[in-house]
């Protein structure tokens, strides 16, 4: 069993090397998908607005919402209001995104992507998907049979420890 202290964060600790694995595999996965255009709080910000859309597949639209509304981007991106609206601007501004004002309630603004950012959202899902499935063949098909096994339970582990401390915001 593995040492764990107070002072988990030091070298050498399983806390400190799962934070170093994890943030090592971010930093590659950042270099996959760059497009040398956008920075990575935006592109994740039109991956959030091409999945709220209901694009990706699993995502539910109402009937008649053309987007995702900037109040549920916030809460997918973690994000204020502010700071989402200010992003969002600068998104509207390189014609990523586009505002549809609802027909019924002006109050209403949905947040679409244009094509040229739907060609951003598209051309990287390709990259990334090209680069997983070399990194699997590195890998071989039963190590990443036991990654994926291994990372959703620690995924569940984290979502006990969050619902145990009282954490109510839990994805």
């Amino acid at each position: 069993m593995a040492d764990i202290r107070d002072d988990s964060n030091k070298e050498g600790t399983m806390s400190h090397e799962l934070f170093t694995s994890f943030n090592n595999v971010r930093k590659l996965m950042g270099k996959v998908h760059t497009n040398r255009v956008l920075y990575p709080a935006e592109f994740m910000m039109l991956g959030a607005i091409h999945h709220g859309a209901g694009r990706c597949g699993d995502t539910k639209r109402e009937e008649g919402e053309p987007g995702v509304k900037v109040s549920e981007l916030s809460k997918m991106v973690h994000s204020t209001k502010s700071a989402t609206s200010k992003m969002l601007k600068g998104l509207e501004e390189k014609n990523y995104i586009e505002r549809i004002t609802d027909t019924k309630d002006r109050r209403v603004v949905y947040i679409v992507l244009t094509e040229t950012g739907d060609k951003i959202i598209q051309d990287s899902t390709k990259r990334l998907y090209e680069f997983t499935d070399k990194t699997i063949q590195k890998m071989g098909e039963e190590d990443t049979k036991n990654l994926i096994q291994n990372l959703n339970r620690l995924y569940g582990s984290m979502k006990e420890v969050l619902k145990e401390s009282g954490e109510t915001n839990i994805f």
